[in-house]
């Protein structure tokens, strides 16, 4: 089984998520972008980044794809897929690109939802901007299958 840390939008939240990451074992952090500077000294080998519309880097890309366990998992960070206004083109690149997770951040809300077999997950912000709640989901990978949790804590 894998444990995987999905976060996005820290926007300066460096020690926050420094003390997240220390609390508890992952196998991988899956970092969604926005402020890709909060992740640089994470005490994890296994973080994969993709930068967000606040990151200014060409060093990452803004949409990955990664396969763990048999689970193919896209990952954005939503702006170029305008998230904002709704789910629709970037549920036709996962289904172009065949993926069973896309987790994606940018609107700074949390959710969760199945289209067509696929789960879009957006663990919202990690930032406190949202009524002092620092948003993030868990991923667990077992034989293929795939449990969420949607988690916050409150400042």
């Amino acid at each position: 089984m894998k444990n995987i840390l999905v976060v996005s939008d820290t926007h300066g939240n460096k020690e926050g998520l420094n003390e997240l990451v220390k609390s508890t074992n992952f196998d991988f952090i899956f970092f969604l972008g926005d402020l890709l500077g909060d992740v640089e000294n994470l005490s994890s080998n296994n973080v994969i980044k993709v930068r967000g519309n606040w990151d200014y880097t060409l060093k990452f890309k803004t949409t990955e794809f990664v396969e763990i366990e048999g689970v193919k998992f896209m990952l954005t960070h939503g702006h170029k897929y305008f998230v904002k206004n709704g789910l629709g083109a970037l549920i036709k690149e996962a289904q172009k690109n065949k993926v069973d997770v896309v987790c994606y951040g940018h609107t700074h809300k949390q959710d969760l939802c199945e289209v067509d077999g696929i789960k879009l997950l957006n663990p919202g912000a990690f930032s406190g901007f949202k009524g002092g709640k620092f948003t993030y989901a868990i991923i667990n990978v077992d034989n293929k299958k795939i449990y969420v949790n949607m988690l916050n804590n409150l400042k």
